[in-house]
């Protein structure tokens, strides 16, 4: 379960990999700071240099993320990309998926993150139901929002961050009969040191078949 993210660092996507639902969680309130990664991602340049690409928002912030606004300029970052990652092994495999990404308008940021997800799903040839959390007749704050949509979808265990886990009351959802389990992964680090890099790197750089291993791992 994760809020709408913009081609998700490696830690997102061995969590989706690692679970048998992935909850869209597209009706929380939009918010963006230095420590959320949500709307913006890591890449790398040939140098190694890193370099944040953010989704320019427009409009209030107090919506729900399916309604948080898109301004212009956002499908430059398709150039960026291909600067980064044009030479990497594999980025002939993945450039036509980047190219739909950036394809068409968008007028939300939920929007443009819902292409990366698709696109990378794809690539690696697997698939996971996807639930969006707005389409579900659940309610709450936090924590207690967490429980009861994971129960929406018949879940008996939940998969959760390290950040995640600090607001949950894990007696609760012991006692709805929900299993916690807090991710212990090592996130990979590139040749030049950027630790836990974007989605993207991995495909450009391992290729669909490395990538999956690489998830998994």
């Amino acid at each position: 379960m994760l809020q709408p993210t913009y081609w998700a660092r490696t830690h997102v996507w061995n969590r989706i990999m690692a679970a048998d639902v992935f909850i869209w969680l597209d009706n929380v309130k939009f918010a963006r700071s230095s420590t959320k990664w949500e709307d913006r991602t890591l890449v790398e340049t040939p140098d190694g240099r890193p370099v944040v690409l953010r989704l320019p928002a427009r409009g209030s912030r107090d919506v729900p993320w399916r309604e948080a606004g898109l301004n212009n300029g956002w499908a430059k970052h398709r150039r960026t990309l291909q600067s980064c990652y044009g030479r990497r092994p594999h980025w002939r495999t993945v450039s036509p998926f980047v190219e739909e990404v950036y394809a068409d308008r968008a007028d939300t940021i939920e929007a443009v993150c819902w292409r990366p997800l698709c696109a990378t799903f794809a690539l690696l040839q697997v698939s996971r139901p996807v639930v969006r959390a707005s389409e579900l007749p659940v309610r709450g704050a936090k924590g207690e929002l967490v429980l009861w949509l994971v129960k929406e979808v018949g879940g008996t265990m939940y998969l959760t961050g390290r950040p995640g886990a600090s607001y949950l009351d894990l007696a609760r959802f012991t006692a709805e009969g929900v299993t916690v389990e807090v991710q212990n992964w090592k996130a990979p680090v590139t040749r030049h040191g950027l630790v836990n890099p974007s989605i993207i790197h991995v495909l450009a750089e391992y290729g669909p078949v490395g990538a999956r291993s690489l998830l998994v791992a």
